[in-house]
This record gives C-alpha cells, sequence and structure tokens, in this order.
C-alpha cells in the first residue's frame, strides 16, 4: 500500500541541493494556503456578467487588492514548488508524466500570477468611469486575439495537477485514489457559479494533491538528511 511516508532509497544530494527542494515542498504548501486564501476573500459578484465582475471589484477595492496579492503571490510560490515534483519519483516508472506535469503546472500558475494582476486595472476603471464605458473598455481589451490565446493558457492547470498525480501514483510515491482530488474540484468550478465561501471549499479540496506532494517533499529531504546523503 502506497503512504505518504514511503521513501525510495535516495541518491546523493548536495546540502544546499536538499535546501532548494525544501523550498519547494514549502513553497507548495504556502502556495495552496495562500491562493484559498486570495478565493475566500474574492469580492462577490452578483453575476458573470461583465458589468457585474467590474462592478464587483469597484465596490471594496480594499477587498479587491488583498485578494489579488493573496492570488499573485500564491500562484508564484505553487509555480516554483512544482519544480521540485519531478524529484520525487526514484526510477522510470511514471517519471515523464510527472515531469509534463510539473512543467504545465509551473507555466500555468506563473501565467495566473500575473493574470490576476489584472484585477487592479478592472477594478480601477470601474471606480473612475461609468459602468457602460468600462465595460466597453474592458471588452475591448479582452477581445484581442493576443489577449484571448494568453486568456486560455492558464487552462493547461487542468491536465497539470492529474498528469502529474498519476505520474507519482504510477511511480508508487503517493496513492491513485488522489487523482480524484485533481480532477472533481476543476469539474466543480466549471459547472457551479461563483460564490466565494463554495469556491473557497472547492478550491480547498482541489489542493489536497499539491499539500501532498509539498509534505512528500519535506518528509523525502528529511529522510535523506538521516541517512546522510
Amino acid at each position: 500500500m502506497t503512504t505518504l511516508d514511503t521513501v525510495p532509497a535516495p541518491a546523493a544530494v548536495s546540502v544546499p541541493g536538499r535546501r532548494l527542494t525544501a523550498l519547494g515542498g514549502l513553497a507548495l504548501i504556502a502556495g495552496a494556503a495562500l491562493y484559498t486564501a486570495g478565493i475566500a476573500t474574492s469580492p462577490p459578484q452578483a453575476s458573470e456578467a461583465t458589468a457585474d465582475y467590474i462592478a464587483s471589484l469597484a465596490a471594496d477595492p480594499a477587498l479587491t487588492q488583498a485578494s489579488a496579492v493573496l492570488l499573485h503571490v500564491g500562484n508564484l510560490f505553487l509555480a516554483l514548488g512544482f519544480l521540485a515534483v519531478p524529484g520525487l519519483v526514484r526510477g522510470a516508472r511514471g517519471g515523464w508524466l510527472t515531469l509534463i506535469g510539473a512543467l504545465l503546472a509551473t507555466l500555468s500558475h506563473a501565467l495566473v500570477s500575473g493574470w490576476v494582476l489584472f484585477d487592479f486595472w478592472t477594478m480601477t476603471i470601474g471606480i473612475e468611469l461609468d459602468s457602460a464605458t468600462a465595460v466597453a473598455l474592458s471588452e475591448a481589451v479582452q477581445g484581442g486575439s493576443v489577449f484571448g490565446i494568453l486568456a486560455m493558457l492558464p487552462m493547461l492547470n487542468l491536465l497539470a495537477t492529474p498528469l502529474a498525480t498519476a505520474g507519482l501514483a504510477r511511480a508508487g510515491v503517493v496513492p491513485w485514489w488522489l487523482l480524484a482530488f485533481a480532477i472533481v474540484p476543476s469539474i466543480v468550478m466549471f459547472v457551479v457559479p461563483f460564490t466565494p465561501l463554495l469556491f473557497t471549499a472547492v478550491t480547498a479540496v482541489g489542493f489536497v494533491p499539491a499539500v501532498w506532494f509539498g509534505v512528500a517533499i519535506l518528509r523525502r529531504v528529511r529522510a535523506e538528511r538521516a541517512m546522510g546523503a
């Protein structure tokens, strides 16, 4: 039975390398917590319409900025943390799946970390402009072809965490049932309208794999240190 305590024989790792790897594990845990806090502080909106979205961000600038900063830093930490995930694999099984999933996750979270700063702009046009002008300006910006491509790239994370989880499960690092936590929450977010409370709970559940990876990395580093690797 695969458990979090299952640690294959370690390869020799330098002390700085272990410390960097440990920071990756901590970044995954901290990033998941900060991202979830960012969702929890997201301003509620009346509907998915552009006008209601702009109005929600403009209604409480302090809350909007707090949420954007939490999401920005959380995504940065997750992007960095996922770079340490492939190191959990010892051997050929699951290596490529884990590597591809981790790199896609890093790319996705790095993109989103910059993307959420767009909330500052959206908030400001909602404060400074009338609703019709703000909506027209927002739609004009988002109507660009390059903008549309960039907006789709963060969707890579829908594949990233499931791939990384499947790779680690195949390598015997995590249990296969963890894959459900990597898939189901994303589906829920697509079919349920946004509400901060519900999405906070769903986000927390969706980050169970990332936190699991982070804890596994820290235990791996501790085991290597104890064995003097």
